[in-house]
């Protein structure tokens, strides 16, 4: 979802795209604390593990929605909403992660095996590992849900429908499809769910649905006040946490984690999330937070969260954070 500080340089990340994977350069700065003016390292049930800001001299780096983290949590996968994959290995010094390397950047194929070709074609927000081993994204803008062989054909994947609601399809092109999951346990085994961004119910709750195949139901997500749900990562536990972005022009940028339980989610019913974490520019180190992923490292349950700088680097910073979590 863009915010209103969008600039020239988002229009430079949507240059011609090259449909070969490029390297990619990325410096890192760490981050030794995610409360700026105090030493206070737990957050509820978070611990923080430490994090990085990233950046590249590459324009084509930036804008990244949503976030996969494998193999301990060295292995990162990401969309950009100008329609890229950013892959990249996560170095760590102790529990903290220090940089990414062997980064690159490709393009996000279509069903015809063509990069995009305009930012409506483009626009990933969301990503999240799904069945037989693909990774499944979704787009707004021209709002679409589809699964890529990454693991069997790597980035030449193309995209496969995987035929969400027509209601998903049918919303807001800029806001209406912002969140991604796949249940692998649990009533929902083998369904899809999707959560919008700015599409609001008659109580103004997001509204989110569930599918497999030709099922499917919706049902809502009450929000924090002046928020907005941005992603959600699926735990092991059956859990799911939801991460929610705060902006207007008046206030600071704010970010807050919450969770609620996967069987919480009936057709019709409103889930209300129990608020975990809430933070708020200047005195914690966020931004534009709009990506979580859950992964396991050294025995530890894993949270990360990543910022879009939407290509405005005079202004946002592109931030990987890491928190240990116990539920």
């Amino acid at each position: 979802m863009r915010l209103a500080l969008l600039s020239l340089g988002l229009l430079l990340g949507l240059a011609t795209p090259n449909a070969s994977t490029e390297p990619l350069t990325i410096t890192s700065s760490s981050l030794s604390r995610f409360a700026l003016l105090t030493n206070v390292t737990t957050f509820g049930p978070f611990k923080w593990r430490g994090g990085i800001e990233l950046a590249s001299a590459n324009q084509k780096f930036g804008g990244l929605s949503g976030l996969i983290m494998t193999d301990e949590c060295t292995s990162l996968r990401a969309v950009s909403d100008a329609g890229r994959w950013l892959t990249a290995t996560v170095t760590y010094s102790g529990h903290a992660p220090t940089g990414l390397g062997k980064a690159s950047i490709v393009p996000i194929l279509d069903d015809k095996g063509k990069p995009p070709q305009s930012k409506r074609f483009g626009d990933a927000e969301a990503v999240a590992e799904g069945p037989d081993g693909k990774t499944i994204v979704g787009f707004e803008s021209r709002t679409r849900v589809g699964a890529y062989d990454l693991a069997g054909k790597g980035m030449t994947a193309r995209f496969q429908n995987l035929n969400p609601p027509k209601d998903i399809v049918r919303g807001r092109r800029n806001g209406e499809l912002e969140s991604l999951g796949y249940f692998r346990s649990g009533a929902l085994k083998g369904h899809y769910v999707a959560v919008a961004e700015t599409n609001l119910d008659a109580q103004g709750n997001t509204r989110a649905w569930v599918w497999s195949g030709k099922r499917s139901f919706a049902f809502s997500i009450r929000q924090l006040e002046t928020y907005n749900i941005t992603d959600i990562a699926l735990l092991p536990d059956g859990g799911i946490l939801v991460l929610q972005r705060s902006y207007s022009a008046s206030t600071f940028p704010g970010m807050a984690v919450s969770r609620f339980p996967a069987s919480a989610i009936a057709p019709g019913k409103t889930v209300i999330p129990e608020t975990l974490l809430e933070a708020r520019m200047p005195f914690y180190a966020i931004d534009n937070m709009e990506g979580i992923a859950v992964c396991q490292r050294n025995g530890e349950l894993r949270v990360n969260i990543l910022s879009d700088n939407n290509f405005n680097t005079q202004q946002q910073r592109t931030l990987l954070l890491q928190f240990a979590y116990t539920p």
